[in-house]
């Protein structure tokens, strides 16, 4: 039998010790440590039971009752700091529920998938989240109950679907000059469906870039937010390259959004202010009002208001009731203007734990009563909404809470903060 020499083993074994420690030398240069990230988890339920009632130039009278769980919403998000110091990198993730008569595919609706990178002075996010379609948050339960006011609407889709009018894909940018100074600059994806076939409802597309958004923001620093006077003002363009409807070249659709929020007192128990927006869309050629997404690309404009007092004892909400005014007129066409006034109250029993109640009366002209079958609808509301918000491993500084990508009714100021 062949015996392997004493000394060619010794060898043997000091070439492979010697491999190893190199290779383990190799691999300890890269320091890489595991890092767990900062886990936030959210969530906001909402419940209402739903009375309406329409008065339909066509079929009547209708009405109608429901439990509407709609806008119900989980979220998580991620953050971790960057190698660079005060630099962070987020991730978010979100589902949200549509209403039951949404023309969507699926019963849940992933409404935040976002992925970004920033620093005290700047901020860079891809991703599907909320278009820049809107300035201001309104005190209504949803923040669909007024879409047609308050959102520039979405040219790209004729669909029955409020999550394809509020988010898209989202490339965008914020810098701030200074702590109260802030501009945006956005490439946004809306979703498309077939204008050549208006009564198809398919989407032949959610991601390809077919619009831009670029904006100015002063926002009162939070120390001082319950000053008297201007708390917020922001200017915005948002412009969006869709099919002709029928067939046809590409068309331009332009959007001029303005918004403030106005304090008009300087005590934070009893806070009264004023929340006002203003649309002008420059539209585009459309055969009639028919269909929603030519609704939604006429030459256009909308005002709303809303007055709100927020009792805040102790500096603990306890309570909020609102009154908003919403007004709209296609410029082309004759009597095509609608008007709408909701009162509402937000009455808190815990932490996040909400009653709510709203009133909205909608009246609309003989041409917009025709082209949607609603003359004139009244809608009350009542239920409970409840908010969660936790963090784990809290480790990134202070960043806003991920509820603020969430409508909530005593929510004031801006919709989109950044940071």
């Amino acid at each position: 039998m062949n015996r392997t020499p004493p000394l060619k083993l010794l060898a043997g074994a000091l070439l492979a010790g010697s491999l190893a420690a190199t290779a383990s030398t190799a691999f300890a240069l890269e320091i890489d440590p595991n890092v767990p990230p900062e886990i936030s988890l959210g969530g906001r339920l909402v419940g209402t039971t739903n009375l309406t009632s329409k008065d339909r130039p066509v079929g009547g009278e209708q009405t109608n009752t429901e439990l509407d769980i709609a806008d119900t919403s989980v979220s998580i998000g991620l953050a971790k700091y960057l190698f660079r110091t005060g630099g962070y990198a987020f991730g978010n993730f979100g589902l949200v529920l549509p209403e039951d008569d949404s023309d969507l595919e699926d019963n849940l609706f992933v409404h935040e998938v976002r992925i970004g990178v920033g620093h005290k002075d700047w901020e860079i996010s891809l991703g599907r989240s909320r278009l820049p379609n809107t300035l201001v948050t309104f005190p209504t339960i949803r923040d669909d109950d007024l879409l047609a006011f308050t959102h520039v609407g979405n040219g790209n889709a004729n669909v029955e679907a409020e999550e394809d009018q509020i988010y898209g894909g989202v490339v965008q940018g914020n810098l701030w000059f200074t702590p109260e100074w802030r501009v945006m600059g956005a490439a946004t994806a809306r979703a498309e469906t077939d204008l050549a076939n208006l009564g198809s409802t398919e989407r032949t597309s959610r991601s390809d870039l077919n619009g831009l958004a670029a904006g100015v923001f002063w926002e009162m620093p939070e120390s001082i937010r319950f000053d008297r006077g201007l708390r917020f003002a922001g200017l915005s363009l948002d412009w969006q390259q869709a099919d002709r409807v029928g067939g046809g070249e590409e068309e331009d659709i332009s959007a001029i959004i303005g918004g403030a929020v106005i304090n008009l007192s300087d005590d934070p128990e009893a806070s009264w202010s004023i929340d006002l927006q203003g649309i002008y869309n420059l539209g585009s050629s459309v055969p009639s009002l028919d269909a929603n997404v030519s609704r939604a690309r006429a030459e256009q404009y909308a005002v709303v208001g809303a007055l709100r007092y927020i009792d805040r004892p102790y500096l603990q909400t306890n309570w909020q009731a609102a009154l908003t005014v919403g007004w709209r007129d296609y410029a082309d066409i004759s009597s095509a203007s609608a008007f709408a006034i909701t009162p509402s109250v937000a009455w808190r029993i815990g932490s996040g734990i909400n009653v709510v109640g709203q009133y909205r009366y909608l009246d609309q002209d003989i041409a917009l009563a025709a082209a949607e079958n609603n003359s004139a609808s009244h809608t009350l509301l009542a239920g409970l909404t409840f908010s969660l918000d936790t963090t784990f491993n809290e480790s990134v500084g202070e960043r806003n809470s991920i509820l603020t990508m969430e409508h909530d009714m005593l929510d004031v100021g801006p919709v989109n903060r950044g940071h």
